[in-house]
């Protein structure tokens, strides 16, 4: 009897390791799961007719993402380790209290962990100012606005292990700090979030829900002084419809959506642009019952409040194009406003790879000396545009200050001189990295030039090197 029951048990055990694979004939994993990107299953010889060396590795990778009942097998190793010892079974998912889940990329942030540093949070304003001077070129008011993190709103949903901060400082709040000193047009959107009783995002998604996107949306407009419909007379729906892209993550099959509410803003406006759904790089929008023209970047934060900025502006331009090509979206929508939504945890994007339009030139000014230190600098054609010339590269010199500009001087062959503000770049590397763009029309990225770099440290102007 024993080795009958013994016999049964290991069948049993072969018959379950089998059902993966031979379950594949019936019943395949076809569709990605979060993030993922979709496998296809390989071939044994390449395009030239040989032998695929690489066929055992991709043939792995294509069983991991197709094994039969891969969602279900997820799903409840997740509800196990979730319910049981509320961790993840998802490196990109914090499973935290009461059914609320957090995006593990805002955990620095979260922690306050790899904190700006005076000289980062002072290049990200400087980098807005150029924005906003840009804007104001063009004769285009601009708004600039961070969206919290998840769980800098919602902290007690997080699990207790992430308790202690190694700083009492976050990038938002330098970034803000530094703002209040300079002249760009900032909503700050974190106190009118953190003072509101109601529950303003998704417990199971990484974003604000329907009314807190209509929070954000009426503080912007406000501070625009734009005259806009509050949706305060609005007839809302309520349904229990969205599916958060957290809750796809971790468990991809049998989750429960979640309610939200509906304004009735996505009936007032259409696509110009062959649009099939909010998540699309570049839209354009019109309304019949809006007035004046935008163009707004958003990042993901700006699904939700694209229906209602785009009921309210007459023609839209949408992009979540980063870095953006900011002069030649300006040159085709011709906007009156410059609407520029980024969330918290992506602020450093604003001094990594900064948005690309043509940098201004000054007036040529006098140095009031030299400061040591070296310089490397760069000319190359803009890898994401070839209309540009890109100028960049980084300065080596301890006597800089946390409020650095630098200025890019050049000199042509035939001794003319022009000299251009430079955006501020910062790397783990280097935190005194500039770049600028000039059309490849005027300057090729071939020309010949005598290339000096000015810091305006303090209050006077300084020739870097040389």
């Amino acid at each position: 009897m024993k080795k009958i029951l013994a016999a049964v048990f290991i069948t049993a055990c072969f018959a379950l390791c089998l059902l993966p694979s031979l379950g594949m004939i019936f019943a395949p994993s076809t569709e990605p799961i979060g993030n993922e990107r979709e496998t296809q299953l390989p071939k044994l010889t390449d395009s030239d007719g040989k032998l695929n060396t690489s066929y055992p590795a991709q043939l792995g990778d294509y069983f991991g993402t197709h094994f039969a009942f891969r969602p279900l097998a997820i799903t409840a190793d997740a509800k196990i380790q979730a319910s049981l010892f509320m961790t993840s079974n998802n490196e990109s998912v914090v499973t935290g209290t009461d059914g609320w889940l957090f995006y593990s990329s805002t955990l620095d942030n979260y922690l306050c962990e790899n904190v700006f540093s005076d000289r980062k949070a002072e290049a990200l304003v400087h980098n807005l100012e150029l924005i906003q001077d840009f804007s104001k070129s063009r004769d285009a008011q601009f708004l600039f606005t961070v969206a919290p993190n998840k769980n800098s709103l919602y902290p007690e949903h997080m699990p207790y292990y992430y308790g202690q901060k190694v700083s009492d400082k976050s990038n938002r709040e330098m970034v803000g700090n530094a703002l209040k000193d300079s002249g760009v047009n900032y909503c700050n959107l974190y106190p009118l979030f953190e003072d509101n009783s109601e529950e303003l995002y998704l417990a199971r998604d990484s974003h604000w829900n329907n009314k807190g996107a209509l929070t954000a949306y009426n503080a912007i407009l406000t501070q625009l002084g734009k005259a806009h419909d509050d949706y305060s007379t609005a007839q809302s729906t309520r349904k229990k419809d969205f599916s958060g892209d957290l809750g796809k993550m971790i468990f991809p099959s049998g989750f429960e959506p979640e309610f939200n509410t509906y304004y009735g803003a996505e009936d007032r406006y259409s696509y110009v642009t062959e649009t099939k759904s909010v998540e699309e790089a570049s839209i354009k929008t019109e309304s019949t019952d809006g007035s004046g023209s935008l163009y707004m970047y958003r990042d993901s934060f700006g699904n939700s409040l694209l229906p209602y900025f785009a009921s309210a502006y007459k023609t839209a331009a949408f992009t979540k194009s980063f870095p953006m090509l900011l002069e030649q979206d300006f040159n085709e929508a011709k906007p009156d406003t410059f609407v520029m939504e980024l969330v918290e945890r992506n602020l450093d994007w604003l001094v990594t790879r900064p948005p690309i339009f043509t940098a201004p030139e000054v007036t040529l000014f006098k140095t009031d000396g030299k400061l040591g230190g070296s310089v490397k600098t760069e000319i190359a054609e803009c890898e994401f545009s070839p209309l540009y010339t890109e100028i960049s590269g980084e300065v080596d010199c301890e006597s800089l200050h946390d409020d650095t500009v630098f200025y890019v001087s050049l000199t042509d062959g035939n001794g003319k001189t022009a000299v251009y503000e430079a955006l501020t770049i910062c790397t783990y590397e280097n935190e005194n990295g500039f770049k600028l763009y000039l059309p490849s029309e005027i300057f090729p990225a071939g020309t010949n030039a005598d290339v000096k770099i000015i810091a305006k440290n303090g209050d006077g102007f300084y020739e870097i090197g040389g």
